[in-house]
């Protein structure tokens, strides 16, 4: 089988390395994915032992160019992990795969460009409003990290920003929120949103809601609090979700009038699919558009939550011929 246009993409976060195969196609995406495989950081020592476990995967023969969207920070081509140990050499990885093209990106510029092409069965509609095809379009979205990107029309084209809009100072809103803030300021001199809107701010806040409710401290990942907050068994690890869903949605009104995000608000990342029901049911649209003055902006601006796993991988094919047709 030639392999000819066909793309390595793989989607590396603190948590997950996904890896597939981009295969050019007519349909609305562009690309669909073959030979897709999900990995745990946690199963490998290093990202070459991932990379490596697919490689052996693969019943074709790897093709010559490669995407790979990282949550990393670059330095002279080697990317070390903000969540993670594992550290990218992208010489390394395309001396060892036999590439001919090696681009790297941030993962939520790839999210962010991937997003473009999600469908409605692949979206829920959180919040009904008018979009300005005009506008920029924002994507953000808690996972192992915070990430926010931007879609920004330029003309027939539309440029993709990728932001650190995660690192920006929490603002408490409620007096629960302002003693939580204080409870983490014992380990975080600057509390950023990321410390409450990812996995470890999952934890970050319930383990503070156990100190102000004086209850012993139970030791949870942000998976077992996101399961537990289904169970009537847990009411602090439902608060917690409920807390965190709140928090959500201020950032997310924050980015829409700090960005001008007429267009419309997308919302990624690996946590809120998995407590939909629960996000659906919060206080999240409320908080959304608690802007003041700005209020009546934000009632037309439509807010969506990506239910697909595939969107980084897309996103990022896209990238890297986007990069080639530049040349």
């Amino acid at each position: 089988m030639s392999t000819a246009g066909h793309i390595l993409v793989a989607d590396i976060g603190g948590t997950n390395a996904r890896f597939a195969i981009a295969v050019p196609d007519h349909g609305p995406a562009g690309f669909v994915l073959k030979h897709q495989q999900n990995s745990k950081a946690e199963d490998f020592d290093s990202l070459s032992g991932a990379v490596n476990a697919y490689r052996e995967y693969l019943p074709i023969s790897c093709p010559k160019q490669a995407c790979f969207a990282v949550a990393a920070q670059p330095a002279n081509g080697v990317y070390r992990f903000t969540n993670s140990p594992w550290v990218l050499d992208s010489n390394d990885v395309k001396t060892a795969l036999h590439l001919n093209t090696m681009m790297v990106v941030n993962d939520f510029q790839a999210m962010t460009s991937g997003a473009r092409f999600m469908q409605d069965d692949e979206r829920i509609i959180v919040r009904e409003g008018t979009a300005d095809s005009t506008a920029p379009v924002a994507v953000l979205g808690p996972g192992t990290g915070l990430g926010l990107g931007l879609l920004v029309p330029c003309g027939d084209r539309v440029h993709i920003i990728a932001t650190e809009g995660g690192h920006a100072a929490f603002a408490p809103q409620t007096q629960e929120e302002i003693d939580i803030l204080r409870l983490i300021m014992h380990e975080h001199k600057t509390v950023l949103f990321e410390h409450l809107l990812s996995g470890r701010g999952l934890v970050n806040i319930h383990r503070a809601l156990c100190v102000l409710a004086n209850k012993p401290r139970v030791s949870l990942r942000p998976s077992e609090i996101t399961t537990a907050a289904y169970s009537n068994d847990d009411p602090i690890a439902k608060k917690a979700v409920t807390v965190f869903c709140a928090i959500l949605g201020s950032f997310a009104g924050n980015v829409a009038v700090t960005t001008g995000a007429r267009g419309g608000v997308i919302l990624a990342g690996g946590i809120v699919p998995k407590i939909v029901d629960v996000f659906l049911k919060s206080d999240f649209n409320a908080r959304f558009g608690t802007k003041g003055p700005q209020e009546t902006y934000l009632s037309r601006v439509p807010v969506y939550l990506l239910t697909s796993q595939i969107t980084a991988l897309i996103g990022a094919a896209h990238l890297l011929k986007g990069a080639q047709n530049e040349l």
